[in-house]
């Protein structure tokens, strides 16, 4: 068993164990009448500002602190156990009135942000390993420029050359739009593969009308189409693990906001201050 399984296994015990663990206190507390959704949503508010940190963790690198990876583990399980936190905190019945409405609306948006980011770097990374050699990010636009250029300097060169323009007229109705596009975000979700066997196939199907120069044009051609394919799909990714940040971060930090309000007004309400 690999040292990353074992590690897991561990992890998930844990979170067992102290979900398991802090249900039977919160029955206790209930149990003996005590102000179980103070405490509730004491700690989930501490957990919630707790793993904001893990942002401002992954900016300072060079403190010395835990690995980034270890972070990470304990981010992931500290967020599955404040779901568990949630659930007591709210008795697992529906809130009422607009701000606990908000509120959970916003909790459950970060959760689930959170469960996706989670998918998200377990899948994409190696996928994009085996879609080709990694490519920063910001160079990404002028690949695709260069990519676009080399493949109509091959169809002029296949009108220059054969006085034909079969070739060209192709590209326009067929291969433009791929070549001069950028994809879809959420292509890096799907088969990204789909749309490239497909134009490799209709590719292949006009060598029948073409001379012994523009097939091996369009063999060129059909390379171009693979490296524009995986092209797409390393920026679709990239563009991807970046995004869903912008989603998780901004509504982590109104959830702690909402989160401050609502114990102030709960303090207020149960006469604690």
């Amino acid at each position: 068993m690999s040292p990353l399984v074992v590690r897991r296994i561990w992890f998930l015990s844990a979170l067992l164990l102290l979900s398991l663990a802090f249900a039977f206190f919160w029955s206790v507390l209930r149990a003996a009448l005590r102000p179980t959704a103070i405490y509730t949503g004491a700690l989930l508010l501490t957990l919630v500002l707790a793993l904001a940190l893990f942002n401002a963790r992954k900016k300072l690198p060079f403190l010395p602190l835990l690995r980034a990876a270890t972070w990470l583990q304990i981010h992931i399980y500290a967020g599955w156990f404040c779901l568990v936190l949630f659930l007591l905190h709210i008795q697992f019945r529906l809130p009422g009135g607009a701000f606990e409405i908000t509120l959970a609306l916003v909790f459950a948006i970060v959760v689930l942000s959170g469960f996706f980011g989670l998918y998200l770097s377990r899948q994409l990374p190696s996928r994009m390993a085996r879609s080709g050699e990694p490519l920063l990010y910001e160079r990404i636009p002028a690949f695709r420029l260069q990519i676009q250029k080399e493949v109509e300097a091959l169809v002029r060169e296949a009108e220059r050359e054969t006085e034909s323009s079969t070739l060209g007229n192709f590209y326009v109705e067929y291969l433009r739009d791929f070549f001069s596009s950028r994809a879809h975000v959420f292509t890096a979700l799907g088969n990204p593969d789909r749309k490239w066997h497909a134009l490799l196939a209709e590719t292949k199907g006009l060598d029948r009308y073409l001379n012994e120069r523009e097939r091996a044009i369009a063999s060129e051609i059909r390379d171009w189409i693979e490296t524009k394919q995986n092209l797409d799909f390393q920026d679709a990714s990239q563009r991807l693990l970046k995004l869903w940040l912008f989603v998780h971060i901004p509504f982590t930090y109104s959830l702690i906001i909402l989160g401050v309000v609502h114990g102030i007004v709960a303090m207020l309400h149960v006469g604690r201050w």
